[in-house]
């Protein structure tokens, strides 16, 4: 079995949308239906494809990342609002915060494209998904919003209620629909990076310990890593660790380290819940927060299950997180295991897709 067809599979688990390799979604594989220009649901038998279902690594990382609340000295646990953050923390940095009530966001899809609306802060979920069907055509029913980590479930709630702000950055998952085949994305042999994969299935560490970005890196023995392509994606690879590694266990400078996160809950808990119950005792300086665990075994807990040709399989994100604005709650702090909390979801970056072959 290819890389490519277990990671499709694992990917659709993930994001409830129907994942292709590129050789089935560009007409390579005669035995399933090919759509010549998909927005329009035209079935085609040729080898022509449409570029607009690419699915876009970075989006499909910043829409399933796991947000929560963080224990502060001014929040009231029972009746939690998000407050406005700091500029540092927005989701997107680069641009200027306007004190005008009018305002746009940015509704960003899985294939990376861009929708611009422009709002009122106090209208709620509801008008801004109604302003996203009037633009780009997806059914408010189909529509699952998140900013943040955060799934944008109420539809009463405003968008300044939600943090949401000026310029602010949300992203779009369509929820699967059986008479819509825009909803098949597949994935380009250029998001992958394949001479970065790696089985780790039958790799034991016991004995060694690696490093990245000077924390211990918990490699993900047991699993198989499908390595994203992310090389020049960001302002320089230092993040990545891209320079002279002296050995394979060592840092390198300015390297971030290491973390996974998985999007399905345990016990009925996402990893952002377990981890706000587990910190309770601390306080923090920022009210909201991304969750990750150095631990893969942790990150087991709450990876989303798949079954693939008749085998159950798990699988989580594997990303390295900025460390200078990392909150660590130890193994000793919460009894079950380390949790990391990050204030911005652009302080996680992911490379990697871990994924688990279940034996019974």
């Amino acid at each position: 079995m290819s890389n490519q067809v277990l990671l499709s599979a694992a990917l659709s688990a993930i994001t409830n949308s129907t994942i292709v390799p590129y050789d089935d979604y560009s007409g390579n594989n005669p035995f399933i239906p090919h759509y010549n220009n998909p927005g329009n649901n035209q079935l085609v038998s040729n080898n022509s494809f449409s570029g607009n279902n690419q699915l876009d690594e970075i989006s499909l990382h910043q829409s399933h990342l796991i947000g929560g609340k963080v224990p502060t000295n001014n929040v009231n646990d029972n009746d939690y609002k998000p407050r406005i953050l700091p500029r540092r923390f927005l989701v997107n940095r680069r641009t200027p915060i306007r004190l005008s009530k009018q305002n746009c966001v940015f509704v960003k899809t899985l294939t990376g494209k861009t929708i611009t609306v422009v709002v009122d802060l106090d209208e709620t979920i509801d008008q801004l998904k109604t302003k996203i069907h009037t633009i780009d055509g997806i059914p408010p029913n189909q529509q699952k919003l998140i900013f943040a980590g955060r799934l944008l479930v109420k539809g009463d709630s405003t968008l300044a209620e939600c943090n949401i702000q000026c310029e602010s950055t949300i992203y779009i998952l369509r929820l699967k629909c059986a008479d819509s085949p825009s909803n098949t994305l597949f994935i380009h042999p250029d998001q992958l990076d394949p001479k970065y994969d790696y089985d780790f299935t039958n790799i034991n560490d016991n004995g060694l310990t690696f490093m990245r970005g000077n924390f211990e890196y918990k490699r993900p023995c047991g699993w198989k890593r499908i390595a994203l392509n992310v090389l020049n994606k960001y302002e320089d690879n230092a993040w990545l660790g891209v320079g002279k590694r002296k050995y394979s266990t060592c840092s390198v400078q300015n390297e971030w380290p290491v973390s996974y996160h998985g999007t399905a809950k345990n016990n009925c808990k996402s990893i952002a819940e377990d981890g706000y119950l587990l910190c309770k005792g601390k306080r923090f300086l920022f009210g909201h927060g991304i969750y990750s665990t150095p631990d893969i075994d942790v990150a087991y807990q709450y990876a989303t299950k798949f079954n693939h040709d008749g085998d159950d399989y798990r699988v989580v994100f594997q990303n390295r997180v900025n460390p200078n604005n990392l909150i660590r709650i130890s193994k000793g702090e919460t009894g079950v295991g380390e949790y990391w909390i990050s204030p911005d979801g652009a302080d996680l970056r992911p490379y990697g897709i871990c994924i688990k072959k279940v034996i019974n």
